[in-house]
């Protein structure tokens, strides 16, 4: 009775079990714990980071699992290395060799080893403990000989492990008995056979294994790491399915391009398995009907005869030979999905897997089996499934710090965003898990007092109270709010000043150490063919039809194309298929048309439109799509769109667009209209069937005004530079498009004029979401200003599935006017100018009160009289757009629009008028002719316009630079309609007498420019 009270006081509350004998369990007899952090709890003591696994119930446990611990808890958990790459030896040939990326070195290494010394010390314990158990099943036989062949092998393995044994603990080998390293099930067997043969067994075994010691550990001065791999090796053949993991699903269902191509559910009697494996991927197979389970004890436990227990040995091996299908690898997954025990597997091509396992918790074990393997080898700052998500890396993400990558890694990546000063990264160290790395690029200062950039490591400890910077008092309770503070100020020391400007969070299938290269073009990084051929199409299987609009520097018209077999040789018995022409317009951009054709040329997604090829006469074909452009789709159908009609395009636009972010491949022009319905979905079965069409030609080749006008789909880092265009370009797109998707196609920033929307970026101007909040947050993080901080499509694909978002607005918001400037923020600095009806002042538009705020040039009117005046200017201004026109940045329009201020860009030379005589040292007949002709390319623009500026005078010239002169004061300016030639004048007002165009007042506009 005593032993049995002690033995229950040992399993109360919850036990972590290791499988060296030297380290102690750990036990909680009470709190609430992740199983994340009693897996910290255990690396601490081992160095190294596993899972969890309940041996009793057969589960893993994902690492955000909580466990509450009280008196009523009894549970008892083994320490595991859970994630296996065979072949990370290397010592096979018949499969490839697994090695931990590493950059390029000139010794030409395929990468780093998988396992570091107690890593692989620790495995070695666990494998070994899985043989002797049977955890470890042996492999199948065919024949008495395999099964005679395997019973060596595992005698083979004893004598491995023994001298193992006996080298590290310093023992002789008399002291060991190999009953303690074959399986339990194979000794049991042996036991029951005759004297004699056990007999046989022993001495033999004996005399292999002194013969083994003498020959191969002594002579060749084998050690215990070299048994360690060659025991782990030979495990990898000896049994079946080492290092994967095996399910049972009670149901199993393929989806393939919206068709079902497997469904277990509906066969009667077939049942199917799933292998999980880390250097391929995901399998299923029909499960033999024919089970054979414990027969190496049956065998001579039932004292058949001789020839009826070859049969049972046999059995016991053999349980049917499987052949396994392979459904994805695990770069091809995009997320996962879990509802009860069904967990559904989601792929780039549009094939989904669906599997009923017996319970929810067996289901997490799975999906983080397969999350698990995806950081492994496709992307370490990423999760496929929220559900098993571990929580220091959505902490990690949200932070922008990297995991445990190590020095190499970190140098290499701030070299490659830009190698400037103050930049930085955060990780987390790959020795101490309570300590952060902030690795910086500073400026050292040498003896001789010159000055090179470095980098420099400091440490950050991590504890419940927050971060600490090493060797400061500086703690925040995050890393965000801790490099936040740190940024703007100047650590000083002798020689080292730091100072932190910008950030480098996590990217998209980032490649460091924390990945394994477990095929060959996993190592080589996606490249683009150089010598494209394009498919060639005749210009007389072309009928060109209607004309369905333009596009950038491009006609669209319907037509009609004849297919051809390659073997045909006329016409007879060919397909036509309505296709799209997009013709370019005579004199434009040949080679960035053919920039678009290539990279269409490299697409296949199902929810990409397809082009058939290129015209020599400059005409690229594409599949015709029937409903036309998503935009115009449901501004016309706006009351039989649902939510979920929504959520299904949003959902098939991410899906390609993660396709494109995998490839590396840019689309550049993300919007509504760019995205064409090929099934409405309204009626009947089956739901919305988008495709993406291509983006028309590259933004580097558009004007400056036609980068505006794109506004808010194109990103604003590509405004300011067009050569910036970059996956992260897209993603701001889709967040617009998403807009456009949850209001039923309106068009957002619709009213607003060129300088408005370039105003609108400016202030980091944010469209009005919707009011679901976490719709809004999604189209927040697309349209983050910080490119880096732009979620990754996969990430976005998760979300947009995991979420059950309810898109039921149907009329924007307004939102936030950047060109509605508030008196009470601008404060006035001097005076600039007086004219005849206004005055013009330099202001502070300091809206955040903290003098960070921007230098602007404020008109007002003398009097209020003149209102009408100031009025027309405005209206005037706010729509020019030109490099030689001063910018128009909006107006004030306070106490009820009584008194209306204009507000324009400041530039802070003054007027040529003043400009010239303070500066004609410096200023050249060259330097003259260009501002000459500077101000015919504006008086130019404003007569493409119908503006006559009326007022033009070196005082109304102003300058922004050495090099760059701008038009201002439209007061006076006259707008001509379209259907006349000149203007006349009606007003009786002041004019400008010695610049007014003498005899007449009505005059042509070629005259004036």
């Amino acid at each position: 009775m005593e032993y049995c009270r002690d033995l229950i006081m040992k399993l109360q509350g919850l036990e972590i079990h290791f499988y060296l004998p030297e380290t102690h369990q750990i036990i909680h007899l009470s709190g609430s714990f992740t199983a994340e952090e009693l897996c910290v709890e255990a690396a601490k003591k081992l160095g190294n980071l596993f899972a969890l696994y309940d041996e009793f119930i057969k589960i893993w446990y994902p690492p955000n699992h909580s466990f509450t611990i009280d008196e009523t808890t009894s549970l008892k958990l083994y320490y595991r290395m859970r994630f296996y790459f065979t072949n990370w030896h290397g010592s096979s040939r018949k499969s490839l060799p697994v090695f931990r990326h590493t950059l390029k070195r000139e010794t030409g290494s395929a990468g780093t080893a998988v396992l570091d010394v107690a890593s692989l010390t620790y495995l070695y314990a666990q494998s070994q403990c899985d043989f002797h158990s049977g955890l470890a099943p042996l492999r199948s036989a065919h024949d008495e000989k395999d099964i005679q062949q395997i019973e060596n092998e595992c005698l083979g393995m004893a004598v491995m492990a023994i001298s193992h044994d006996a080298i590290e603990k310093k023992r002789p080998l008399c002291e060991f008995e190999y009953k303690n390293y074959i399986p339990k099930a194979l000794y049991k067997s042996i036991r029951h056979r005759n004297v004699l043969t056990r007999l046989r067994i022993s001495n033999v075994f004996k005399v292999f294994l002194e013969e083994f010691t003498k020959n191969t550990v002594q002579g060749t001065e084998i050690n215990t790491h070299d048994l360690k791999v060659k025991y782990m090796s030979t495990l990898e053949t000896l049994t079946k399915h080492f290092g994967q993991e095996m399910f049972e699903p009670s149901c199993l269902i393929i989806h393939e391009n919206e068709q079902m191509i497997k469904d277990s559910c509906s066969e009667a009697g077939v049942h199917y398995k799933i292998l999980v494996s880390g250097t391929s991927g995901i399998h299923w197979c029909k499960d033999p009907s024919e089970k054979f389970t414990n027969v190496l004890i049956i065998r001579n436990k039932n004292r058949k005869s001789k020839r009826d227990s070859k049969k049972l040995s046999k059995a016991a091996y053999d349980a049917g030979e499987d052949t396994w299908t392979l459904f994805s690898d695990f770069n091809g997954i995009t997320h996962l999905l879990i509802k009860y025990s069904v967990v559904t597997i989601h792929k780039q091509d549009n094939k989904n897997m669906e599997l009923k396992l017996a319970s929810h918790e067996e289901a997490l074990s799975f999906a983080s089996l397969v999350d698990g393997y995806f950081r492994l080898t496709v992307d370490a700052h990423h999760f496929l499934c929220r559900d098993v998500a571990p929580i220091s890396l959505e902490k990690n993400l949200r932070e922008g710090c990297h995991g445990p990558i190590n020095t190499e890694y970190a140098i290499h990546k701030l070299k490659q965003e830009g190698y400037e000063e103050g930049m930085y990264l955060l990780r987390w160290s790959t020795h101490d898990f309570d300590h952060v790395l902030l690795t910086v690029i500073c400026n050292e200062r040498d003896c001789h007092g010159s000055i090179s950039k470095t980098f420099k490591n400091f440490q950050i400890e991590a504890s419940a109270q927050g971060f600490l910077l090493s060797g400061t008092v500086i703690m925040k309770p995050t890393l965000r709010e801790l490099t936040d503070h740190l940024c703007g100020q100047c650590l000083t020391t002798d020689h080292i000043s730091l100072r932190l400007e910008r950030g480098c969070p996590p990217q998209p299938k980032e490649q460091s150490n924390l990945v394994m290269i477990t095929r060959k073009d996993s190592a080589l990084p996606p490249s683009l063919s150089n010598n494209l051929v394009f498919p060639r199409i005749l210009r007389n299987d072309i009928t060109q039809e209607k004309h369905l609009g333009q596009g950038t520097r491009t006609n669209i018209y319907a037509g009609k194309l004849n297919m051809r077999n390659e073997d045909d040789e006329g016409l007879s018995g060919h397909e036509v298929v309505d296709v799209v022409l997009k013709v370019l317009a005579a004199g434009n951009y040949i080679s960035a048309f053919l920039d678009t054709v290539s990279v269409m040329q490299q697409i296949s997604h199902k929810h990409m439109v397809l082009m058939y090829g290129i015209c020599m006469h400059i005409i690229m074909v594409e599949d015709f799509v029937q409903h036309g452009p998503l935009d115009l789709f449901m501004r016309n159908h706006r009351s039989e769109l649902t939510p979920s009609w929504k959520f299904q395009v949003a959902e098939q636009l991410s899906s390609v667009l993660s396709y494109l972010e995998d490839k590396k491949l840019v689309h550049g022009y993300v919007c509504a209209k760019n995205v064409l319905l090929k099934l409405d979905g309204l009626k009947g079965q089956g739901g919305p069937f988008i495709k993406l069409s291509d983006p028309g030609l590259s933004i580097s080749v558009l004007s400056q005004a036609e980068c505006i006008d794109r506004i808010p789909w194109i990103a604003p880092e590509c405004v300011k530079n067009p050569k910036a265009l970059s996956i992260a370009a897209d993603k701001w797109g889709f967040g617009t498009t998403l807009w456009e998707i949850s209001y039923n196609g309106e068009v957002p920033l619709r009213d607003k004029k060129l300088l408005e929307k370039e105003r609108f970026y400016e202030v980091c101007g944010t469209l009005v979401t919707p009011s679901i909040s976490k719709l809004a947050d999604l189209i927040s993080q697309c349209m983050n200003y910080d490119p880096k901080k732009r979620p990754f499509f996969r990430a976005i694909a998760r979300e947009l599935d995991e979420k059950d978002l309810q898109l039921s607005e149907t009329v924007p918001p307004q939102e936030t006017d950047p060109t509605d400037f508030k008196s009470r923020f601008l404060k006035k600095i001097r005076k600039l100018g007086e004219g005849n009806f206004g005055m013009v002042e330099l202001c502070l538009y300091d809206p955040k009160g903290d003098q960070t705020g921007e230098l602007v040039a404020v008109k007002s009117l003398k009097t209020e009289n003149e209102s009408s005046n100031l009025r027309r200017e405005i209206s005037t201004i706010r729509n020019l757009y030109h490099e030689n026109i001063v910018k128009y940045k909006g107006i004030c329009n306070d106490e009820g629009g009584a008194n209306i201020k204009l507000i324009m860009e400041y530039l802070p030379a003054g007027s040529l008028k003043e400009y010239l005589p303070r500066n004609k040292p410096n200023i050249d007949l060259k330097r003259l002719l260009l501002f000459a002709l500077q101000i015919c390319q504006g008086m130019e623009y404003l007569g493409s316009q119908n503006y006559i500026h009326r007022d033009l005078a070196a005082r109304n010239i102003l300058v922004e630079n050495e090099s760059l002169v701008k038009i201002g004061d439209f007061g006076l300016t006259k707008s001509i309609k379209d259907d006349k030639e000149y203007y006349k004048v009606t007003e009786e007002q002041d004019s400008p007498v010695y610049w007014k165009p003498d005899p007449c007042e009505a005059v042509f506009i070629q005259k004036l420019t």
